[in-house]
C-alpha cells in the first residue's frame, strides 16, 4: 500500500464565558502547536487544506470567533475586538495550550496581538499572513473602512454594503493570478454564515470597532520590538485592503523576520498553499533547532548569582560565570569585553559605595556596545510597596543592616525606568522579607507589579531555587521586558 498520510481533523466545542466556541484540531499532542486565527468574513474552515497538509506533524488548533462560523453566543454578547480576544484567551486556557506559534491572518492580527501583549509567554513565534500592524499597510479602501465609527451618520450602511455575496467573493478572487485555483467553497460558506440571523449585526459592531485596532498599532509595534519573537511574514501582495508595504514594515521592528510576498490577493492560502505550507513547516522546524541561549551572569559567585548559574546550566543554557576578578561592573569597557557574544546578561550586584546603581548605569551604556540587548537585573524587595506610595525601605522598622543595600537597589530601579536605552531590561524583586534557602519546585507565581504577591495568609515567600527559576523563565520566555516583576508562592 502506498505510504500516504492524511490526518484526522476533530471538530469540537468548548464553553468560554457562556460562548460555545467551535474549533478544529489535528496533529500529535506532543508536536509543536500552532494556533490558527482566521480573518473576516471567514472562520476556521479557511485552514482546512493547511491542516490537511501539515497536521501529520504539527498540532494545529483553529477556533471560530464569536459571530463567525459555528461558534454560538448568548443573546447579550457585546461584539468588540477586546471581547473577541477575551474569548480566544479563555479558549486557549480551556484547551490547555501554554506555548504555541501564533498564525495571524486579517482579524487574527488584532485578536492575536491582544493575546500576545496580555500573555507574552504563550508566543513561541509568529506567522503573519496579511495581518496589518502598520499605517502604511492600510490601503485607501481600508482607511475608508476604519473611518466608520459608532454614531457616525451612514457608517452602519457603509459597512452593510460589504456583507453581500459579490464583496465576499471578491475578497477571495481579487488580486489572484489564477482564479481557477480558488475554490468557490470558501466564499460560499462565508456568505452562508453572514446570512444567518444576527450575524450581519455582529459584523457591523466589529467593523465600527476596527478603529481601536489602528489606535493600538504603536503598542503592538513596541511589543514586537521588545519581545522580538521569531517571525515569518507571508503576504498576498495584491491585497485590496493591506498592500505589501504592510508586510515589509515588520522588518523595522523585527529585523530578523523572514518576509515572503506572493502574486495573489487577500486569501493567499487559497492560491498559494503549495508554496506556503513548506515555508511554515521549515519555520516551525527552525524554532526547534534554535541554538541554546548564551547568558553572562555578573556576580556569579554570590548566593543568588550562583543559583541562577545552576538553574540556567541545568536547563541547557550556555552560561559564562563572571565575578569581580573577571569584570568591573563600573567600567563600561570591562563589561563590554566580558559580555560580548552573549544573548543576555543577568546582574546580581552587591557592594559598597553605590556599586548597585553605578553598575546599572554602566550596564545600560556597555551592553549596546557589546551587541547585547537583554538584561535581567536582580534587585531587592525593599523597593516594593506595602501601601500606595509607601515602600518597605522607607518604613521606620526596616532592618538597619539592609538599609544601604535596599536604597541602592531602589535607586537602580529608578535608573532603569528612566533610561532611554535600547536595552530590554527586567528588574526582579524577591519578597521583602522571606527569600529563604530551598530548591526549585516550579510552583511559584510571577507578576509585573510594585507590591508583593501574597498567599491566602497574606505572606510573601519564595525559595532561592524558585527565585532563580523565575529569572531563567523571564529570559527563556522573553517576558517582563522593561518592567519590574516579583516572585512568590
Amino acid at each position: 500500500m502506498a505510504d500516504v498520510y492524511v490526518p484526522h481533523i476533530r471538530h469540537r466545542v468548548v464553553e468560554v464565558d457562556g460562548v460555545r466556541v467551535f474549533y478544529r484540531e489535528t496533529g500529535p499532542g506532543t508536536a509543536p502547536a500552532l494556533l490558527l486565527l482566521h480573518g473576516f468574513p471567514s472562520a476556521s474552515h479557511q485552514f482546512r487544506r493547511l491542516m490537511d497538509a501539515l497536521g501529520g506533524r504539527l498540532r494545529m488548533i483553529a477556533p471560530d470567533y464569536p459571530g463567525f462560523g459555528h461558534t454560538e453566543v448568548p443573546g447579550d454578547f457585546v461584539y468588540s475586538f477586546d471581547r473577541l480576544a477575551d474569548i480566544v484567551e479563555g479558549f486557549v486556557d480551556a484547551v490547555g495550550l501554554d506555548r504555541f506559534v501564533l498564525y495571524a491572518f486579517d482579524f487574527g492580527g488584532p485578536v492575536g496581538l491582544r493575546l500576545a501583549t496580555r500573555r507574552p509567554a504563550w508566543i513561541a513565534g509568529l506567522i503573519v499572513q496579511n495581518a496589518n500592524t502598520y499605517d502604511e499597510g492600510l490601503s485607501d479602501t481600508a482607511r475608508a473602512m476604519t473611518a466608520n465609527k459608532p454614531g457616525q451618520p451612514g457608517a452602519r450602511d457603509n459597512v452593510r454594503q460589504l456583507l453581500e455575496l459579490p464583496v465576499t467573493r471578491g475578497q477571495y478572487e481579487g488580486g489572484t493570478t489564477d482564479v481557477e485555483l480558488v475554490a468557490p467553497d470558501g466564499w460560499t460558506l462565508d456568505q452562508h454564515f453572514l446570512d444567518l440571523p444576527g450575524r450581519k449585526d455582529a459584523q457591523v459592531h466589529l467593523a465600527l470597532d476596527y478603529h481601536t485596532n489602528v489606535a493600538l498599532y504603536p503598542v503592538w509595534q513596541q511589543w514586537l520590538r521588545e519581545h522580538r519573537p521569531p517571525t515569518l511574514v507571508l503576504w498576498g501582495r495584491n491585497d485590496a485592503f493591506f498592500p505589501e508595504a504592510g508586510a515589509t514594515a515588520y522588518l523595522r521592528d523585527l529585523p530578523g523576520a523572514t518576509v515572503h510576498l506572493f502574486d495573489t490577493g487577500h486569501f493567499a492560502l487559497e492560491e498559494n498553499l503549495p508554496e506556503i505550507a513548506p515555508l511554515i513547516s521549515d519555520f516551525v522546524d527552525g524554532l526547534d533547532r534554535k541554538e541554546p541561549m548564551k547568558i553572562a551572569v555578573i556576580g556569579a559567585t554570590g548566593n543568588l548569582g550562583s543559583a541562577v548559574v545552576r538553574e540556567a546550566t541545568a536547563r541547557g543554557l550556555l552560561v559564562t560565570a563572571l565575578g569581580r576578578d573577571t569584570v568591573d561592573v563600573t567600567d563600561a569597557a570591562s563589561v563590554e569585553k566580558a559580555v560580548a557574544g552573549h544573548d543576555a546578561v543577568v546582574a546580581a550586584i552587591k557592594g559598597d559605595d553605590r556599586l548597585v546603581p553605578r553598575g546599572a548605569e554602566t550596564l545600560l551604556r556597555a551592553l549596546p556596545l557589546a551587541g547585547v540587548d537583554r538584561l535581567v537585573f536582580l534587585g531587592g524587595g525593599g523597593s516594593l510597596e506595602y501601601a500606595p506610595g509607601r515602600r518597605f525601605v522607607d518604613s521606620p522598622d526596616f532592618p538597619a543592616q539592609y538599609l544601604a543595600t535596599a536604597r541602592d537597589q531602589s535607586e537602580a530601579l529608578e535608573i532603569l525606568r528612566a533610561a532611554d536605552s535600547p536595552v530590554r531590561w527586567s528588574y526582579v524583586s524577591p519578597p521583602p522579607v522571606h527569600l529563604v534557602p530551598g530548591a526549585a519546585t516550579g510552583a511559584y507565581r510571577t507578576e509585573a507589579r510594585d507590591t508583593p504577591i501574597v498567599d491566602a495568609e497574606g505572606e510573601s515567600r519564595i525559595s532561592v531555587g524558585d527565585y532563580a527559576s523565575a529569572i531563567v523563565d523571564a529570559l527563556a520566555e522573553n517576558t517582563f521586558v522593561r518592567q519590574r516583576f516579583t516572585v512568590s508562592y
